[in-house]
């Protein structure tokens, strides 16, 4: 059985609103056959091309047809295709908590990689570069809780958003917490102190 045939019975399977790039099918063969492949399957109406080296499976609705495809899916597959580290920005992360009531204006990702600008479906996307300190726990589960701290600066962080971020841990959050505090900023640190502290009590 051809490449070409096997990856299209595995793209033919994924679930509708995945998001993918030539780097999730290398063991299929090399990057530019399975680019190749790809590129056919968008043209033959498979998957559709989002562009950026992305495509998608499309979500579809008797109404509006093909839906846009989910930010989160689409920042994934974009940094296993660029090796990048990507993260939301700190007001991103706030919002996304529901720690505050102001809404980004425009959807911001920070980045280990440059500075630049993306459009998939009409959708800007922003990435803003920053230092390893402010990406540090990007990678682990509470990553968004630590740029949402990164969101309130050097304040003190108001005792109900500490009690809520406290009660959303697990043992396992508050180990990965522990083991960066002393990897990111100060102020970081000392909001993490806070929140492990009260976890303690929850």
């Amino acid at each position: 059985m051809s490449i070409a045939k096997v990856l299209k019975d595995r793209v033919v399977k994924i679930n509708s609103g995945a998001v993918f790039c030539a780097n999730d099918f290398c063991d299929f063969g090399s990057r530019g056959n399975i680019d190749v492949i790809l590129h056919r399957l968008a043209k033959s109406g498979v998957i559709r091309r989002l562009g950026y080296g992305l495509y998608d499976k499309p979500r579809k609705s008797s109404i509006l047809g093909k839906l846009a495809p989910d930010i989160s899916s689409v920042i994934n597959a974009y940094s296993r295709r660029t090796s990048q580290t990507i993260t939301l920005d700190p007001l991103g992360a706030a919002n996304s908590l529901n720690l505050t009531t102001q809404v980004p204006a425009q959807i911001t990702f920070i980045t280990d990689g440059k500075s630049h600008t993306i459009q998939v479906c009409g959708i800007n996307i922003k990435f803003v570069h920053a230092s390893p300190k402010k990406l540090v726990g990007a990678d682990t589960d509470v990553g968004i809780i630590i740029q949402a701290l990164r969101y309130f600066g050097t304040s003190i962080v108001p005792g109900y958003v500490v009690e809520k971020i406290a009660k959303q841990l697990s043992n396992k959050d508050i180990n990965i917490l522990k083991s960066i505090r002393s990897k990111t900023l100060q102020y970081i640190a000392t909001h993490i102190d806070r929140i492990i502290s009260h976890a303690s009590i929850c």
